[in-house]
């Protein structure tokens, strides 16, 4: 489709352009620190969301005068999904063009299947030979679509998605992270899978994607906090066997029963956890509100300066 191209490699080029100016907004003598460039990418998503808009208002002569939104809102389903698959290899972000989504979105059901059906069917992960790089390519139309059942509320993708994505011992961080955008936009929809997948159909020393789960977990609850998902996320933590990713889960997650968790784990291990674990179960203390000072530090870093500008960081 000769013209969706044109569409979107323009849009491309309007995008970089509205990143580029994104990133120029942070600047300090020394350059960002890791807080301020946290802090400012919240915005991200909302700032290109409406710094591009106006791009789909814009009439093309190379759609017979048309705007983009307008000829997006034309596509059959077959020119739909030629569209998506496209748009995703050209465009270098990772949200599909809202117009797109909205078209898609319109076709229901049907758009939705035939989506999922395209991500079960391919490799999720490159063939012996096969260049790495080649392969991101090629997934890219996955990555769109799984990040497009949870804007989309497609209940039906979570069961099969999470199955092939736990089916790996170790995962691309890029397919995490759409797995990741999915479960967030079913927000509250997603939590008795994401527990079930969590305690019941991990090993019992919870690693590789599953630990994912928590992480998910953890997110989606921040903001849809419920008693199932502080118990999930404690009985997750105690067969966690990476504890310093349980331990920033529990202290994100902010339930104050966390503090005590925290406190008695550092009890137990007082002469085995490690250096990191150990100053993140601090952060993640402070982060719940509770204190510090009565917990015994076996590195005795607490009058050393490095050691003191570690937690402070935190």
């Amino acid at each position: 489709m000769a013209q969706t191209t044109q569409l979107f490699t323009e849009f491309n080029k309007r995008l970089s352009k509205v990143c580029e100016a994104f990133a120029d907004q942070v600047t300090s003598e020394d350059g960002p620190t890791e807080g301020e460039m946290a802090e400012h990418f919240k915005n991200f998503r909302a700032y290109i969301e409406r710094e591009t808009a106006p791009f789909w208002k814009e009439k093309k002569s190379y759609l017979d005068g048309q705007d983009g939104e307008t000829y997006i809102s034309e596509l059959n389903l077959e020119e739909a999904l030629d569209a998506f698959n496209e748009a995703s290899m050209l465009i270098d972000d990772e949200a599909t063009p809202y117009p797109l989504v909205e078209r898609l979105k319109s076709f229901g059901e049907p758009a939705c299947e035939r989506l999922l059906n395209m991500v079960l069917d391919a490799s999720w992960q490159p063939k012996e030979d096969e260049d790495e790089n080649e392969f991101f390519v090629k997934f890219q139309p996955c990555v769109a679509a799984i990040r497009f059942f949870g804007t989309a509320q497609y209940e039906p993708a979570m069961e099969p998605v999470l199955t092939r994505f736990c089916s790996f011992s170790s995962t691309q961080e890029y397919i995490a992270d759409s797995v990741k955008v999915m479960m967030l936009g079913l927000a509250e929809k997603s939590v008795p899978t994401l527990i079930d997948f969590l305690l019941n159909r991990s090993d019992e020393e919870i690693t590789g994607p599953y630990e994912d789960m928590m992480i998910m977990l953890t997110q989606v609850g921040i903001k849809n906090q419920q008693n199932e998902i502080y118990q999930a996320l404690r009985a997750a933590f105690r067969r966690m066997k990476a504890k310093v990713i349980a331990v920033i889960c529990i202290g994100d997650y902010g339930d104050p029963r966390g503090i005590a968790l925290l406190k008695g784990y550092l009890d137990r291990t007082v002469h085995t956890i490690d250096r990191e674990t150990f100053y993140e179960a601090l952060s993640a203390i402070r982060r719940m509100g509770g204190e510090i000072n009565d917990i015994q530090d076996p590195f005795h870093d607490f009058t050393n300066k490095a050691g003191k500008k570690a937690l402070d960081k935190k």
